[in-house]
């Protein structure tokens, strides 16, 4: 959850954009479903992919895997 957003190796346009509404750590997204991380400006599906990766990061805690 303490992964930094700029060590994801994400688009600088991106991040930039990130740092600007706050988000500076995984964590800080924690609260937002996928639809509102998907929908912010700049992020696509390869960005959502690195950020639902990191360790502690669920990004459908709700489902449970069968």
């Amino acid at each position: 959850m303490d992964t930094k957003l700029s060590g994801l190796r994400l688009q600088s346009y991106l991040l930039a954009e990130l740092n600007q509404l706050g988000y500076e750590v995984v964590g800080d997204m924690q609260y937002l479903s996928a639809v509102e991380i998907l929908r912010l400006p700049g992020m696509g599906g390869h960005s959502y992919r690195k950020i639902a990766k990191t360790p502690g990061s669920e990004p459908f805690p709700s489902l449970k895997k069968l």
